[in-house]
């Protein structure tokens, strides 16, 4: 009797496991033929490519919708098979199993999914906003020293929004910041000559 319970309940965690994974992987297929449906008729791609981000994904070999839909697709999909095994281990019973997956999909994978978007529209706007800088300058001169100027910030705003998508994440960023320190200051030394030789060359030309 005791093999038959046993039995039923293997049956069971295995039947759960199937289904889950079913469930996610069809609504992996379905939510990546409707963003890219959805995200190519309203142009999406076409206005995306107006972005640095939007370029790096072209040069990849894909277009805006079709990425962003590869990547939610492969978020779902892997969330479904990792709580398939965990509602299979924990059906049979082992919670060493099934609680650090849970834990995983929870924290890392939903926490991959926040700083992805983070990063997304965080250097959307990061690039609107020095295009706005660019586009406000009128004159060649002030476009010379503008434009080290509005390079450095898109930089650190690049590493502003990286730290933080990364930290919203789930991940540890400590080590990251002392890494960076030294790179910020070094960028800051270098915009800073940069500045400098511009004026001189100014001030010798007048």
């Amino acid at each position: 009797m005791l093999f038959q319970v046993d039995y039923l309940s293997l049956l069971r965690a295995i039947g759960f496991g199937a289904l889950t994974i079913l469930i996610g992987y069809v609504a992996g297929f379905l939510v990546k033929r409707f963003i890219r449906y959805v995200l190519a008729k309203v142009g999406f791609d076409e206005w995306f490519k107006k972005f640095a981000i939007g370029k790096a994904i072209l040069r990849s070999g894909y277009v805006a919708s079709e990425f962003f839909g590869l990547v939610v697709s492969w978020i779902i999909y892997i969330t479904a098979t990792l709580l398939a095994v965990a509602i299979a281990a924990a059906n049979l019973g082992f919670t060493e199993i099934s609680e650090p997956l849970y834990r995983i999909v929870s924290v890392y994978v939903i926490g991959f999914a926040k700083a992805f978007a983070i990063l997304i529209v965080g250097y959307i706007l990061i690039d609107a906003f020095i295009g706005y800088i660019y586009k406000s300058t009128e004159l060649r001169s002030e476009a010379s020293f503008l434009m080290p100027v509005a390079e450095y910030l898109r930089i650190l705003f690049y590493i502003a929004v990286l730290v933080f998508a990364l930290e919203q994440g789930g991940l540890n960023v400590r080590s990251l910041y002392i890494l960076l320190t030294p790179i910020i200051w070094g960028l800051t030394i270098t915009m800073i000559i940069i500045i400098l030789a511009n004026l001189v060359q100014q001030v010798i030309k007048k």
